[in-house]
């Protein structure tokens, strides 16, 4: 997909550098800022206890921290009550004790959710100003980027440290100080999220391609200067080593990829994880419709083979795993939950396979939006991400829509080919987010209140 991908026309393969004025840029800051603090901080304080989003804080990370901070300076980190690692709970730990209570400490733990939105939103209003504000509600009014911002839960500390891994990754000029920078967010990331590993791929892959100068036009092309493009690599893989070392000794603390309470929770593979991204892919790009369209007549005029490779990948993603509803098999929540109100054939979905080709379609013309040397790293990204989710059994929406956002959002940031749609890109943004957030709120507002006695995991998530 490559070889094709990357021989868009040149205006795809072009980078914005244009800035937008820095009051702009500080006011969609602040607004986005105070609308995160608003939604997080307004339904903390009503002291909500109810949902998957307390039960998973109620019974495991906040079990977790009070252990760590009855256990310190010396906790105990070989089995505790998180799937997780335990750098989220470790940085809470001396808060709570030295008093913070629960309210307080969800607050503290907010602020990783204001960091996220906060650099992205920063980044993106670069090439957006005041816009990025609007570009940002999606994430503001996704569940599983807010829940994480009013209870106790490590994802957005994880999507933090992958954001800034990426944003290293797709600078158009690296060196060793980019690598070793990646480098150290990868051991945080490991400590907070240890599945996120993956994203080590990504480092290797931005120092292979080199600069922009040097990014490989298509797939012939990838592996010209080999000498030259394996010293970088071989140089940014050893500022990874600390992070695999971190997780190897995980490893031998627990006996396995997570403690040993959950061993029996998260053993994969889930085949489904795959067609189920592009699924949600597609119903992510349909609020951009009207900016994707465009982009396919010209995809098909030029490049028609790459949109029936995108077709058969999609079918056979689709077709080949179990795609029916079932808690048994990790197939629920989300997305889930509509496709099992739907008929099946051979233990398929029709709607799931039908998800999967038009996902695959959009992905496609998703990045032939992007700069030439971002295809390469996105490419990189999807992967090795999807490859690092399907190795859980959980096929669940809350491990993945997070990351499909936030790539859309920085596609739309460093694409030069929207700037005769950028009120297209705004309205799919604004109707979005309406969607998103009448979601959470049904959610939140339908959730029950969490039995401390009882165990969320078999209610599964959202």
């Amino acid at each position: 997909m490559a070889d094709r991908v990357c021989t868009m026309p040149r205006h795809s393969s072009e980078l914005r550098t244009g800035s937008e004025p820095i009051k702009a840029r500080l006011i969609a800051l602040s607004i986005t800022l105070g609308l995160c603090m608003l939604v997080c901080w307004s339904v903390i304080f009503t002291g909500n206890l109810s949902g998957r989003g307390a039960s998973d804080d109620l019974l495991y990370h906040w079990v977790a921290i009070n252990q760590f901070a009855q256990e310190w300076p010396t906790p105990d980190l070989g089995d505790y009550a998180s799937a997780t690692a335990p750098g989220y709970h470790l940085l809470l730990a001396p808060l709570v004790r030295s008093g913070l209570d629960h309210t307080g400490t969800q607050l503290v733990a907010s602020i990783w959710t204001l960091a996220l939105l906060g650099l992205l939103c920063w980044v993106v209003s670069r090439s957006w100003g005041l816009a990025s504000a609007v570009l940002m509600l999606p994430l503001l009014a996704s569940m599983y980027v807010i829940y994480p911002g009013i209870w106790l839960l490590p994802d957005n500390a994880g999507w933090f440290f992958v954001l800034g891994v990426l944003l290293l990754a797709l600078r158009p000029r690296t060196g060793w100080g980019v690598w070793a920078l990646a480098g150290v967010l990868l051991l945080a990331l490991v400590w907070v999220r240890q599945v996120h590993i993956w994203a080590a791929g990504v480092i290797w892959l931005a120092a292979w391609l080199g600069d922009q100068s040097q990014t490989p036009s298509d797939l012939r092309t990838f592996f010209t200067d080999p000498v030259r493009r394996l010293g970088r690599t071989i140089m940014a893989q050893g500022f990874t080593i600390p992070a695999f070392m971190a997780l190897i000794w995980f490893l031998g603390t627990w006996g396995g990829l997570v403690p040993p309470s959950f061993q029996d929770q998260h053993q994969g593979p889930n085949l489904a994880t795959p067609g189920f991204m592009l699924t949600q892919l597609a119903i992510l790009s349909v609020f951009f419709a009207p900016v994707l369209i465009p982009q396919l007549r010209t995809l098909w005029a030029h490049h028609w083979r790459l949109v029936l490779l995108a077709i058969f990948v999609g079918l056979v993603l689709g077709v080949l795993p179990h795609s029916s509803y079932s808690i048994e098999a990790g197939r629920y929540s989300g997305w889930w939950n509509l496709l099992g109100k739907f008929p099946t054939l051979a233990d398929r979905s029709p709607i799931f396979i039908l998800g999967s080709v038009m996902g695959a379609v959009s992905l496609t013309l998703w990045l032939s939006l992007a700069p030439k040397r971002d295809i390469w790293i996105w490419l990189g990204v999807l992967v090795a991400f999807t490859l690092a989710q399907t190795a859980n059994h959980a096929s669940w929406q809350r491990y993945h829509e997070p990351m499909l956002l936030m790539m859309i959002v920085l596609i739309f940031a460093r694409s030069m080919v929207l700037d005769q749609l950028r009120v297209r890109v705004l309205l799919g943004s604004l109707v979005l987010s309406v969607v998103l957030g009448a979601i959470t709120l049904s959610s939140i507002m339908g959730a029950k209140p969490i039995q401390t006695g009882t165990n969320s995991a078999q209610t599964g998530p959202d």
